[in-house]
């Protein structure tokens, strides 16, 4: 009779659900691609802050004698045509590159995040005239307009009258070695992307019933934005600001190849760029180093950008 007893079940061991930031985060991990660009823009934002103790050299202290060096022990990279340290002066570019990138992208998505919200919340008429305003920015040509801001801003920087709040700017962007204007020009109208994203995250969310539900139990409207709706926006946001990134950096360095991005003698990949391309059959070397950092982190962004996007969207890893 006890034979005949079956065994009773042994307890199966309790399953932990992983939330969905730690299930996307677990997914992004398991993309290598997107791993190695992790690794490699924390190195870029390392050497970024401390550019001042890995550099051997003063990134704008000439040495006439040594134009155009080739590599060697003293100069890593060569010497361009001032012969200042091409490695040193690659390095602090990093400096701009990176800042570029974290700057442009929070202002952008923050204005975007928090245009989009009140636009696809509020809904009727306001949504309807928040959408054409930003219709009548997609009409713009961007990067025209962006040239032209910068234009006006270098002719006000040389003008040297401007006072009250113009003259505090230009003092600052003076400071900065000519990053302020860069990250206004650029933080003008990149956020409209972002806003119609977030206007369309927020259309597809408010209806749904969890909303219902919070709206049901007396939730106000701040409640209802702050913590059900961005908590689930914020995450497409976020990726597709990762994607623009790119972006930014390679209009930086276009502003800087065509003489209105930083001023020298700071250096950025766009002006050093710039000043080898024209030495590039006597003396390659000059260019390599930019072009290469350039490109290395531009792939890095995109990189990070698709694991991102692979990692946020259930879609798209067949979940």
């Amino acid at each position: 009779m006890a034979a005949m007893e079956r065994a009773a079940p042994a307890e199966l061991p309790e399953r932990k659900e992983r939330s969905p930031w730690a299930d996307a985060t677990y997914q992004l991990m398991q993309n290598r691609l997107a791993v190695i660009s992790i690794g490699f823009i924390i190195i870029l934002v390392l050497l970024a802050v401390f550019a001042d103790f890995v550099t051997p050299f003063d990134f704008a202290k000439n040495h006439l004698k040594d134009n155009y060096a080739l590599p060697s022990a003293t100069y890593w990279f060569g010497a361009d045509n001032l012969g200042r340290d091409i490695f040193t002066r690659t390095i602090y570019g990093t400096r701009v590159s990176v800042s570029v990138a974290v700057i442009a992208a929070t202002v952008s998505l923050g204005i975007g995040l928090i245009y989009g919200i009140v636009s696809g919340y509020l809904g009727g008429r306001v949504d309807e005239l928040m959408m054409r305003f930003v219709d009548f920015l997609y009409g713009l040509p961007i990067i025209i307009v962006v040239i032209l801001m910068q234009v006006f801003f270098k002719a006000m920087a040389r003008s040297g009258n401007a006072v009250g709040i113009w003259g505090g700017l230009i003092a600052l962007n003076k400071s900065l070695g000519g990053m302020l204007f860069i990250f206004i020009a650029i933080g003008a109208l990149n956020w409209i992307g972002m806003a119609r994203i977030a206007r369309g995250q927020v259309l597809s969310y408010k209806e749904k019933e969890f909303i219902e539900a919070a709206r049901s139990v007396g939730a106000g409207p701040t409640r209802i934005v702050f913590r059900h709706l961005l908590p689930n926006v914020i995450g497409p946001c976020i990726v597709q600001e990762t994607l623009q990134i790119p972006g930014y950096i390679l209009l930086e360095a276009f502003l800087s190849f065509i003489g209105l991005g930083v001023d020298a003698p700071t250096p950025s990949w766009g002006i050093m760029i710039q000043e080898g391309y024209q030495a590039l059959r006597s003396y390659p070397h000059v260019l390599v180093a930019p072009a290469v950092a350039l490109t290395l982190t531009v792939l890095a962004f995109n990189f990070l950008g698709d694991g991102l996007r692979d990692a946020f969207d259930p879609r798209l890893r067949g979940v």
